[in-house]
C-alpha cells in the first residue's frame, strides 16, 4: 500500500512537537537508527519492523535525496513477521519428538528436552520459509504538521504511531472533525467553548407529538 500506486485511502494525522533545526540531518540520523532490519533464521525474533524508501520495501539504503522533496518527508514503513499454519508446526515437532525419544531410548521428553527440541524446530521452519512482508507509505508535509499514512487498519496505525515516536519524539493525532476544529480556532474562548460541546445524534425519534 503505498503513496506513489495503489490505493487512495489514506489516514491523516497531524503531527504534535517542535522540528529541530536542521531537520534533514537530525531525521536523517534517527530514521537511519530506526532503519528496518531484516529477520535472520537464526535468532529467536519471529517479527520485525523499520524504516525503508518510499515504494521500495527492500530499498534500505536511506539518503536525504530519497527522503526530502521540499517540505516533504517521504518514508515507508515495513513489518516482516514469520508466520507458519498451526498444522505444520505441530507436525513438525511430533516428528521431531518422536525421532528424539527414539534415539535416547526414552518414552518421555523432560521440560527442557522438549524446549531445545522447539527452538530447532522453529528455527528450521525459519529457514525453510520466508516471511510475510507487509509495506506501508507515508508523506509527511513539516510546514504543515500533516501526515498521511496509507492504511486505515488500525493495527498498522498503532505500529506507526509507536514507532514514529521512537524516531522523531513526536506524537500523532488521528485526523477528526473535532481535532480539526481545535486546530482552527483562534481565540482561548471558543476553544473553551468547544470543550463543552457534547455529542448528540443528528435526529432523535418523536414522542408522538407535532
Amino acid at each position: 500500500m503505498g503513496a506513489l500506486s495503489g490505493s487512495l485511502s489514506a489516514s491523516k494525522f497531524y503531527v504534535q512537537g517542535d522540528l529541530p533545526k536542521d531537520v534533514r540531518r537530525a531525521y536523517l540520523e534517527r530514521i537511519q537508527l530506526r532503519r528496518f532490519q531484516p529477520l535472520r533464521p537464526e535468532q529467536e525474533a519471529e517479527e520485525s519492523a523499520g524504516w525503508c524508501a518510499v515504494g521500495q520495501p527492500f530499498d534500505l539504503e536511506l539518503s536525504v535525496n530519497k527522503l526530502f522533496t521540499g517540505p516533504y518527508l517521504s518514508l515507508g514503513l515495513r513489518m516482516d513477521r514469520y508466520s507458519f499454519p498451526p498444522a505444520v508446526v505441530h507436525a513438525e515437532l511430533e516428528q521431531a519428538a518422536r525421532a528424539l525419544r527414539q534415539k535416547r531410548g526414552q518414552e518421555k521428553l523432560s521440560k527442557a528436552q522438549k524446549e531445545e527440541l522447539k527452538q530447532r524446530v522453529m528455527q528450521g521452519l525459519r529457514r525453510r520459509y520466508a516471511p510475510r512482508m507487509q509495506a506501508v507509505d507515508l508523506v509527511w508535509n513539516l510546514d504543515r504538521s500533516e501526515l498521511f499514512f496509507w492504511s486505515q487498519s488500525a493495527g498498522l496505525r498503532e505500529r506507526l504511531a509507536a514507532l514514529f515516536e521512537l524516531s522523531f519524539g513526536l506524537d500523532l493525532v488521528l485526523d477528526s472533525p473535532y481535532v480539526a476544529a481545535l486546530r482552527t480556532l483562534e481565540s482561548k474562548a471558543l476553544e473553551a467553548a468547544l470543550q463543552q460541546v457534547s455529542l448528540s445524534a443528528f435526529h432523535e425519534e418523536s414522542n408522538g407529538s407535532r
